[in-house]
Parts: structure tokens; C-alpha cells; sequence
């Protein structure tokens, strides 16, 4: 058994129990009766990564499968049934002790480590459009826009230009319908009906029934009229796509952290996402997805952040559509970019052919 089997096997032991357990509720407790009486639910997530050793990965080590709990509980304390193993046929495990994470767009305050005009400006009205600023549907609070794109889908018009984010940012959770008005900023960053930039086109449906999504994206087509440049706010523009490895140093630009670097934590990463955070019943399952941390505990994205595109720091290429992490930011999930553009069929501008037209 491989490292991604063996976290196959394991992902689909624990996250089913965890999901009816209501694990995205769950928070550390003082109490070892509860914490015992809860170890059946504690899993969030599981992916493939390096093992941790005195808080570093141990890469000489090589991939194990890295299980995500609410609250690490000492194997003494539990019934055998309840003991996560140490491995699996032969393939490593490690427990992380992490909060769940929420599909979150929203207002919220956080200090930009970049001090780019569009960065500065980053939560207002930007003409022409850049990405990883503030935009969001009608009805909503506030995301960010992930990248400029077209359809390749039959019968489209391969000459429109659409903006790229999460669904639920520009499609409001599968609420959204076509031709409902995208703002820029969001709403809740002063966008009104003067701020209309962009109608939704179409969205991949997120099931929360506890079948498996791999995305959380939406497209809509630009207003006649609106200018806009192929590139990210301080970050610039994307050079192709590449699928993100264990390790991988990566930026993203977004409304409300700004410009964040980070690295790639785990890859194949299964994961309980809460979608409504005012109400942690609403929880859907995301599989293969990528995990990043940034450096020295800050936060990789918040709430506001989400549709920011993860880009990777050496070669410049897309690699993940960030959705979802802590409130904390203290680790992010993104979408693989590939899975992206396959749902929604479409491909990123390039940056070069349409540089004239910005």
C-alpha cells in the first residue's frame, strides 16, 4: 500500500464518523472525560505530507499520512478502538492538532505585509480590475477575485472575459443564479449597484450532503466596458499552471490579508469544510484539495480572502483557488487549479496575447 492509499483507507474511516459527529463544532476542551468521550469525532482531515519532529518536517523521512484533529489526546487515555494508528501497512502516520476550517467570505480587518498602490487600495473601487482585490455577488459580504479567464465550453463566445473565485463568493453557496450582479468592491466594502462589474455565468453546485466535492468556483463575464489588466496585485501575472508538491513555496494576494507567502504542507488533502460559519451544521466534504501554512504562525488568508489564486513564488504559476481555512488563518485550503478550469471549462487569460486589450 502506497501513502495515498493508505490515506484513502483512513480518510474514509474517520472523516464519515467525524462529519455526524459534527467535528466543525468542535473546539479544544480542558475536560479529559470529554475529550475521551469525543475521540471518535475529533478527525477533520487527513492528508499526505512530511511528518513533524520538534515542530520541523522531516523530509529525509519521505510522505506519511498527516491526520488532522480538533485535540491531540494521549493514547494512554483511550480504549484500543480509538487509538489512531502509528501506521498503516507499512506507511506512516502523524496527528496535527489544528482548528477546522470555514469556507468563510466576510468582512474582516488584517494588515498587508505589501505596500503596492493595489494592495493599499485593495478593499476599494480599482479601475482597471486587477485580481486579488474585493469583489463579491449582490447578496453577500465581501470575497476576492481569483484571475481573469475564457470558456472553452462549446457555444460560448471564446472571446469574453470572465473573473475567476469561489462559489461562494460570487454565487452566494448555490444561491446564485445567471445574470445576478458581481460588485467591485463587495458589499461590504461599500459596492452598490454603481460598483455592478460582471454578471454570474455558472458555478460548479457544492454538495453538502456528505458526498465528496473536489471545488468551490464560480465565473462571471465582465460588463461591456470595464477595463482590466491580465495580473494580480503584487503580485503580477500568471505563467501557466503546475500542480503543487509537498513543500512548495507559494504567494496568494487577497482582499483582506493582502500579499501572504506560505508553503505546501499537504497535497491529496481531504478535509471537512464548514460552510456557513454562523452555522456549523452546514459542512461539506472536499477531497484532494491542498494545504498550506505560512511562516512563523501568521496567517496564509482570511475571511474576506477567499477566490484569492495561490500562486507558486518561483516560476509564477497557478497552482490553487484558496477557499477556505481557520478564522485564525493559521493554515489555508485551496482548490487544485487543474480541477478548477476541468469544472468550470475554462482557461486563464494570457498574460502576454492580452496584455493590448487591458
Amino acid at each position: 500500500m502506497d501513502v495515498i492509499e493508505a490515506k484513502q483507507v483512513l480518510s474514509a474511516l474517520y472523516l464519515p464518523q467525524s462529519l455526524r459527529g459534527g467535528v466543525v463544532e468542535r473546539v479544544t476542551t480542558m475536560s479529559v472525560d470529554e475529550a475521551v468521550a469525543g475521540a471518535r469525532q475529533n478527525v477533520h482531515a487527513i492528508g499526505v505530507g512530511y511528518k513533524m519532529v520538534n515542530g520541523s518536517p522531516a523530509q529525509d523521512a519521505g510522505l506519511v499520512v498527516r491526520i488532522h484533529v480538533v485535540q491531540k489526546i494521549a493514547p494512554s487515555l483511550l480504549p484500543p478502538r480509538d487509538r489512531i494508528p502509528e501506521q498503516i501497512d507499512g506507511v506512516p502516520t502523524d496527528i496535527i492538532e489544528s482548528a477546522p476550517a470555514f469556507a468563510i467570505a466576510k468582512a474582516s480587518a488584517a494588515t498587508s505585509i505589501a505596500a503596492s498602490a493595489c494592495t493599499g487600495r485593495r478593499r476599494e473601487a480599482q479601475r482597471p480590475l486587477v485580481a486579488g482585490i474585493s469583489t463579491a455577488h449582490q447578496d453577500i459580504t465581501a470575497g476576492t477575485l481569483g484571475y481573469f479567464c475564457r470558456s472553452l465550453r462549446h457555444g460560448d463566445d471564446p472571446r469574453m472575459i470572465y473573473i475567476l473565485s469561489n462559489n461562494h463568493v460570487l454565487a452566494n453557496v448555490n444561491m446564485g443564479a445567471p445574470d445576478d450582479r458581481i460588485y467591485q468592491p463587495g458589499p461590504a466594502d461599500g459596492g452598490d449597484p454603481t460598483s455592478h462589474v460582471a454578471n454570474l455565468v455558472r458555478y460548479k453546485t457544492i454538495d453538502l450532503s456528505g458526498a465528496p466535492n473536489k471545488v468551490d468556483c464560480a465565473i462571471a463575464s465582465l460588463v461591456p466596458g470595464i477595463e482590466w489588466r491580465p495580473e494580480i496585485c503584487s503580485v503580477g501575472r500568471v505563467a501557466g499552471i503546475t500542480a503543487a508538491t509537498v513543500g512548495m513555496a507559494v504567494c496568494k494576494h487577497g482582499r483582506t490579508s493582502g500579499f501572504t507567502q506560505g508553503s505546501v504542507t499537504d497535497i491529496n488533502y481531504d478535509a471537512l469544510i464548514g460552510m456557513d460559519h454562523s452555522n456549523p451544521s452546514v459542512v461539506a466534504l472536499f477531497q484532494d484539495q491542498i494545504r498550506i501554512e505560512s511562516p512563523n504562525m501568521t496567517a496564509f488568508g482570511l475571511g474576506g480572502d477567499s477566490g484569492s489564486l495561490v500562486v507558486e513564488e518561483a516560476k509564477m504559476r497557478a497552482v490553487g483557488l484558496y477557499f477556505a481555512g481557520p478564522p485564525s488563518g493559521q493554515y489555508g485550503v485551496a482548490n487544485q487549479v487543474s480541477d478548477v478550469l476541468n469544472e468550470l471549462e475554462i482557461a486563464f487569460v494570457d498574460g502576454a496575447e492580452d496584455a493590448a486589450i487591458a
